[in-house]
């Protein structure tokens, strides 16, 4: 059974999307990732990445990781059929020295939200164009058959973090998918 309720995007696609780059490109330049941890060769984000046929959620993320690196961050767009075991996964992870960024669905009632157990929680929140026109903040995942955006994401999305060896609280802000837009422009920075 589906650990994400609420999507209108096929069963047999919603597993299968990719972020959009200014996203990632938004996130990367802020913490430089190390690894993609749920990927398709297709889809990978990152010169390093895990696919289904290595089951990142049974392998050390840092066996990926070049391990010269002080504080390795790892991206994560995880199956939103399963998201509690990515959750539980970046959370040993931390504990282990790995960052992880997770995009998930906008969902604080969710059993997988892991609360006070990140470092950081970012709502992605919509804007008001150059015109003054209310954009919502929903992203348009890729479709990785087609490469085209796929509209129509009824839910918003917010990003879980796990910063290595986190021992705080847990803090919670916004941020416009505008900003997001205007980081993640032009090309990305080189994959570790």
């Amino acid at each position: 059974m589906a650990d994400y309720r609420g999507s209108t995007t096929p069963d047999d696609t919603r597993d299968l999307t990719q972020t959009p780059m200014f996203l990632f490109r938004a996130l990367d330049r802020e913490f430089n990732f190390a690894l993609d941890a749920a990927a398709l060769p297709e889809t990978a984000l990152c010169s390093h990445y895990l696919t289904p046929g290595i089951d990142a959620l049974r392998v050390d993320w840092g066996d990926f990781i070049n391990p010269l690196l002080r504080a390795p961050w790892a991206w994560l767009n995880p199956p939103y059929s399963a998201i509690g075991p990515w959750v539980d996964k970046a959370i040993e992870q931390q504990r282990k020295g790995i960052g992880t960024v997770m995009l998930v669905p906008q969902d604080t009632s969710t059993e997988w939200y892991p609360g006070d157990m990140a470092s950081e929680v970012r709502h992605i929140k919509g804007y008001h164009d150059e015109r003054g026109k209310w954009r919502n903040g929903r992203i348009n995942f890729i479709d990785k058959r087609t490469g085209l955006e796929m509209k129509g994401n009824p839910k918003g999305s917010m990003f879980l973090i796990f910063a290595p060896n986190w021992r705080s609280t847990c803090r919670i802000s916004d941020v416009s998918k505008q900003s997001l837009m205007l980081a993640g422009a032009g090309p990305a920075s080189a994959a570790a």
